[in-house]
């Protein structure tokens, strides 16, 4: 590994890559055009098939919103008030876990990529390549440079991937599938970090589209509730087993290749700075630390009674947080 030097470390800001990567995936996933202010309407399974999926009635393609709207699309608003007909009975009753699998399986959708590329555009965006705190949850932390000799992205070739998703936008009809059996190699992307010191297992892996894989992509660890992965490249090999039934690193490279398509380029860009402003303003204004999502000041903001620096939605996103990640950095005040 290159050391920075002693004038770099000085110039040099320091941003968390856990933290970074919940305002990137939060900002990317809430406007992602694919899915903009789109609705969940059914929810089939191996057990439950699709029972309305081809009924085109204005209750369930009637748009409600425009796609440049300013409500950003959470799992907490993926259910349209105004549905309430017997076919929404169902996904009505799902638990917010439930909901927040199936709008991150969702968006997770070549999510890989796109991810890669918006963690890119952010670190463009110093005039000097900014040091990176990794903290992980076995509590172990280090700092490396985000130069293009300290990181790389890694494609992997999944063989045969366990888990069919298929998600349908309507009434557009646009389908897009993850893992079916008619794609033996599944192209997926990551970031990988090298690890300083050195000690055994030099590489950290951030995967922001884990969940593509639904509840398995969920980290760190096999109990992890993390909407990410964020661990060793040991551990994340061992996560790959659980997707696939086996795989192969295809490609590694520093950058990933620009979208032809000037409107997700733009997009991407947009979603870059906006987390870099969310990060410049983090001491004025704080955002849940499991979902990345912004927080209002006032007597409601929830925030860890130990510690006092970490904030939370809720209850539940409190305590997914505190299991995947917080436990290890929390300190008592």
């Amino acid at each position: 590994m290159q050391e920075a030097d002693e004038n770099e470390i000085i110039e040099s800001e320091i941003i968390d890559l856990h933290d970074i990567a919940l305002l990137l995936n939060y900002e990317r996933a809430s406007s992602e055009p694919r899915f903009r202010n789109s609705k969940l309407r059914e929810v089939a399974t191996h057990e439950f098939d699709f029972r309305g999926v081809m009924i085109k009635t204005p209750l369930w393609t009637a748009h409600k919103g425009t796609k440049d709207g300013f409500e950003p699309d959470l799992p907490s608003n993926m259910l349209s008030p105004q549905v309430m007909s017997p076919l929404a009975r169902d996904i009505t009753q799902l638990a917010p876990s439930r909901l927040e699998t199936i709008y991150w399986q969702a968006r997770g959708h070549d999510g890989c990529f796109k991810s890669v590329a918006i963690l890119q555009y952010f670190l463009d965006l110093y005039a000097i390549n900014p040091l990176l705190r990794i903290r992980l949850a076995n509590g172990r932390e280090y700092v490396t440079s985000s130069s293009p000799s300290s990181l790389s992205i890694v494609e992997y070739d999944l063989l045969v991937v366990k888990h069919l998703t298929l998600a349908v936008v309507l009434p557009d009809n646009q389908t897009y599938i993850t893992g079916s059996s008619d794609q033996p190699r599944f192209r997926h992307a990551v970031v990988s970090f090298e690890s300083y010191p050195y000690n055994g297992d030099n590489e950290t892996i951030l995967d922001m589209a884990s969940m593509q894989f639904g509840e398995t992509g969920r980290g760190p660890g096999r109990k992890g509730k993390s909407t990410f992965v964020l661990e060793s490249l040991g551990d994340y090999k061992k996560r790959l087993l659980t997707v696939a039934s086996g795989f192969e690193k295809a490609k590694v490279s520093s950058r990933i290749t620009p979208d032809p398509n000037q409107a997700n380029e733009a997009w991407m860009w947009k979603v870059a700075k906006k987390a870099k402003e969310r990060w410049e303003k983090r001491g004025e204004h704080h955002w849940c630390g499991h979902c990345g999502r912004p927080l209002a000041n006032g007597p409601g903001l929830k925030r860890c009674s130990r510690c006092r620096q970490a904030y939370y939605c809720d209850e539940e996103h409190q305590k997914m947080a505190w299991s995947s990640h917080h436990k290890s950095w929390c300190r008592q005040v």
